[in-house]
Formats: C-alpha cells, sequence, structure tokens
C-alpha cells in the first residue's frame, strides 16, 4: 500500500513562506520603517500644524473675545484684567471678592484651594505663627509678637460684619482682645477661637453667604453671590456718596445669569461691578 508523505506530514516545514526571487528580511526592515518615518511626519504637520492653525482660526473668527483670554481693557486700551480672574480689592468703596487661597491672594501663577475640609481646626479656627524682631543690641533676633498665618473662617466672619456693618453677638467681649489704639488684635482673636476654657464665639444677626468666607478651589473666581454683593451695598454706598439703591441698581445690571437658565447660579463679576462703579462716579469725582 502506498502512502503519501504528504499525508504523514514528513519532511514539511509548515512554517516556512514563499518569498520572491530577490527579497530578503533587510528589504522588508526597510520597507516598514520608510512607511513608518512618513506616517510620522504626515500626522506630525496635521496633528501638530494643520489641526491647530484650524481650531485657532476657527476660535478667532467666532469666539475672539474668549480666545484671548476675556480681556478687560480701559479707556486708554491698556489690558486691566481678565473676565476669568479675579481680583482683590480692599477699599471701601469698592465690592469685596471672596477669599482666595492662590498665593497671597489671586495669584494666578498659584492657582489652589486651601486643601482644609469642613472638619479642620485650622480652616475654622485659623492659625498663628511666631516673629521675629530686630535686636538693636545686636545678636540674634528677638521674639516678635505671634502673627495670623492661617485667618480661617471664624475670623473672615468677624471683620465682614465689622466691614458691613453687619450686627454680631461676640462672647467673651471683643475688647479684651484690642491694642492699646483701640484696634483689634487679629492674631489673639485666633488664638480665643481655640481657647479650651473659655473659646470666642462670635453670632451674626443674620446668614452671611458662604462665598463670603471661603476660598474657591481654583482662588481665581471672579465671581461672588448676589447676596453678598447686597450685604456688601450700603458700605460701598456710603463711600462712595451713592444711594444704595444706585448701587443695587448697578448689582442687578452687573448679575450673570445661569448657563442656559439652569447650570448653575447666578453670579457678580467683582471687577466688572468694580468698573460699572467708577464710571457712574466719575462725573462726580
Amino acid at each position: 500500500m502506498n502512502r503519501s508523505n504528504n499525508n504523514l506530514g514528513i519532511g514539511e516545514d509548515h512554517g516556512s513562506t514563499i518569498r520572491p526571487k530577490g527579497s530578503g528580511d533587510g528589504d522588508g526592515l526597510l520597507g516598514h520603517i520608510t512607511t513608518s518615518v512618513i506616517a510620522t511626519v504626515v500626522l506630525a504637520v496635521i496633528v501638530c500644524g494643520l489641526y491647530p492653525m484650524v481650531v485657532w482660526g476657527l476660535a478667532q473668527v467666532f469666539f475672539h473675545d474668549k480666545a484671548n483670554g476675556s480681556l478687560i481693557t480701559g479707556k486708554d486700551g491698556k489690558v486691566i484684567g481678565s473676565r476669568l480672574i479675579g481680583q482683590n480689592f480692599t477699599d471701601a468703596k469698592y465690592f469685596h471678592p471672596r477669599p482666595s487661597a492662590a498665593g497671597n491672594g489671586y495669584d494666578a501663577t498659584s492657582s489652589g484651594g486651601s486643601n482644609l475640609g469642613p472638619t479642620s481646626a485650622k480652616l475654622v479656627n485659623g492659625t498663628t505663627k511666631p516673629t521675629t524682631q530686630p535686636n538693636l543690641k545686636g545678636g540674634d533676633p528677638l521674639p516678635g509678637p505671634d502673627a495670623v498665618d492661617f485667618d480661617g473662617i471664624k475670623l473672615r466672619i468677624l471683620h465682614y460684619c465689622s466691614e458691613n456693618g453687619i450686627a454680631f453677638d461676640a462672647k467673651p467681649s471683643l475688647d479684651r482682645f484690642k491694642d492699646a489704639k483701640g484696634e483689634l488684635n487679629d492674631a489673639k482673636v485666633v488664638k480665643a477661637f481655640s481657647d479650651d476654657k473659655e473659646p470666642l464665639v462670635i453670632t451674626p444677626k443674620q446668614p452671611i453667604p458662604a462665598d463670603a468666607v471661603t476660598a474657591s478651589g481654583s482662588g481665581l473666581d471672579p465671581h461672588i453671590s448676589p447676596d453678598n454683593a447686597l450685604l456688601q451695598a450700603p458700605r460701598v454706598a456710603k463711600a462712595r456718596g451713592m444711594s444704595v439703591d444706585d448701587v443695587k441698581r448697578l448689582i442687578g445690571r452687573n448679575t450673570d445669569s445661569p448657563d442656559l437658565g439652569i447650570l448653575g447660579d447666578p453670579g457678580i463679576n467683582v471687577v466688572m461691578l468694580n468698573l460699572a462703579l467708577d464710571g457712574a462716579t466719575a462725573g462726580k469725582n
């Protein structure tokens, strides 16, 4: 009986392939490298050149202001800020923004929050730190008075009420925390908040908006809530010699509605509102 060796697979190389005459492994590798290089160059031109250029061009045409940073310019054409980044105002004639944990306050190079949670004693009560003062006789610096290291929500509430004429109760009396000039010593106040025997308790007689005493996650939020702005209105009106109603009308005109009418809450851009205030009182100054 004749049996075919092919049926038994004897002597066969099943993994072999038939190559065209003259083709070798070196030629195939070179082809793959050439294809890869061409693909890399083409994709680099498209993804790193043409695509960004098209996106930039469309943005300049349809969203010119936003694409360039939503910049705010003064009457002289000089850039004075951005609608997207808050600025710190401390003068009584201006609306004040919310607290900021970005650097020393609204530092765009140090964006971020305090990373402190609602149960943090540091966030609620604040902390102090020792200081030094020059030794007039030479030698090592001498210990100085303690200073506020982190103000905390309670101290912010106290200052917010004091600045805006909001009544509050304080137990014990704040008189014991004042210096010889009658000014409040913030470091002593912060320490009193954490006093185990007789902690200082500040109780406002009306609700204080959360954004008035807490920082945003970025530390750069340009907006405050309408409630926050309305509580500041009497102080601003008095400092500028305006009526409270006129200031409230400016607040209404500078209130941003929620996106699409339902996303988020109404907000007031502090920089834009303060610019509107300056414009409203420009003729009186």
